[in-house]
């Protein structure tokens, strides 16, 4: 089902990967030679690890902060020129996303595919060790008067008739499989932000509904195993999570 305004705010293909030990990151800058017409721009992604400063004469005073586990980058950010596209190719993997407005799912899995062929076929992997499908949905419901989520989405957040509360702000993660999809699992979050205003100027409640479907795998990269995975696993889950889970009155939302 095709709508003319979907809730997708980011459109995620995702693949993890082993390198060979003795692979040069500075293969991945070939990589952005290859794509940097359509992408541009380009960040340095760098790993970081959470430590504490501690000084021996005043122990009162500690330091968070971030120390780089590496001066060489673990991959780089390319990004198209509009910022609606990104390209992640790392010492561990490939990422495409896709941000708003979202068009369709040929153009996104084309797009997506032909990017990680041209990585996989520069850094030649070891093997492929997860596929990950994941869209990042907002839905606005009107702020009219008494939000009642119910009307909108299928699965929340319930709360005991015996305390007399409000519900204002939550946010509910869980993780399920599907005896079809099998062994793919899923992990479903979702939110509620502060009322706000549209582009009408109507005030809204934004609902996040964030849906990532993945499969722990073992193949190599040019098996025709994972885009399969892709198309008649991945996908159609994920579409069975979102289908099922919205309301009627959601679907209006995106007319």
């Amino acid at each position: 089902m095709i709508f003319p305004n979907p809730p997708i705010t980011e459109a995620i293909f995702d693949i993890t990967v082993n390198l060979r030990d003795s692979f040069n990151h500075e293969i991945l800058l070939t990589f952005h030679e290859e794509v940097k017409e359509s992408f541009p721009n380009i960040q340095k992604r760098m790993a970081f690890q959470g430590g504490i400063e501690l000084k021996l004469d005043n122990l009162d005073e500690i330091h968070p902060q971030l120390l780089p586990i590496s001066n060489k980058p673990e991959g780089y950010i390319f990004v198209s020129q509009d910022e609606k596209r990104v390209v992640q190719a790392r010492l561990n993997g490939f990422t495409f996303s896709r941000l708003k407005p979202y068009e369709s799912w040929e153009s996104f899995y084309t797009e997506a595919n032909q990017l990680w062929e041209k990585y996989a076929q520069l850094t030649s992997p070891v093997k492929v060790t997860r596929l990950a499908l994941r869209y990042i949905n907002q839905i606005l419901i009107p702020a009219t008067g008494t939000v009642e989520l119910k009307n909108y989405i299928k699965t929340v957040p319930e709360i005991s008739n015996d305390l007399s509360v409000i519900m204002e702000d939550y946010f509910m993660r869980i993780i399920v499989a599907h005896a079809d999809y099998r062994p793919s699992k899923a992990i479903i979050n979702q939110t509620i932000g502060q009322v706000t205003e549209n582009e009408k100027g109507e005030r809204v409640v934004p609902l996040i509904f964030d849906i990532d479907v993945f499969q722990q795998v073992n193949l190599q990269h040019d098996d025709e195993e994972i885009k399969n995975i892709f198309e008649l696993n991945l996908r159609s889950f994920r579409d069975e999570i979102f289908f099922k889970s919205i309301t009627d009155q959601t679907k209006e939302l995106f007319k």
